[in-house]
């Protein structure tokens, strides 16, 4: 057997066992990429599909897609990684889950469930260029400084409407 097939079904199985384990369908919804390289964080939803709700206090949560390894290997955010990739926030208000993020704290996330027809309907919406937009994705740019990456500028994208819509945030 080759490495990647190995990695693809260790993934697999992964995904299969902690499914299984928690008895929740997920949803991912969105992610942030770096310009340090092509891995990307990726941030999912647990819920209970017959409800159309977030399951837990702790619904959304994030791992990496390290796609300098290949195309399905995944890993838990550590410890550190957390102060940058972590979720700084997230409640309940009515049926929508309101998040921020440790990235990104200055724009809440606001998580929309709704039944459509016998499954659920999960969308995250971001004020995009003062408009609430469907979020695809975040996009960093920064510089390696000597303790820590400075930002330089952030790429909100997403669809409004339909259409594709992006704001830069300059640092």
């Amino acid at each position: 057997m080759t490495k990647k097939f190995m990695q693809s079904t260790a993934a697999l199985l992964t995904l299969a066992v902690a499914g299984s384990v928690y008895g929740e369908s997920r949803a991912n919804l969105f992610h942030i990429k770096r310009n340090k390289n092509r891995n990307e964080v990726h941030y999912a939803v647990r819920y209970d599909e017959a409800a159309c709700k977030p399951m837990g206090d702790e619904a959304l949560y994030g791992y990496w897609l390290m796609l300098e390894k290949g195309p399905n290997v995944f890993e838990p955010i550590g410890r550190l990684e957390r102060m940058a990739y972590g979720i700084q926030s997230q409640s309940m208000s009515g049926n929508d889950l309101l998040v921020k993020l440790k990235a990104f704290p200055d724009r809440e996330i606001k998580v929309v469930f709704s039944k459509a027809g016998a499954g659920c309907k999960i969308t995250p919406y971001i004020a995009i260029n003062g408009q609430e937009s469907v979020l695809k994705s975040i996009s960093v740019f920064a510089e390696e400084g000597f303790i820590k990456p400075t930002v330089k500028y952030v790429d909100v994208s997403g669809t409004k409407g339909g259409a594709p819509v992006t704001e830069r945030i300059n640092r």
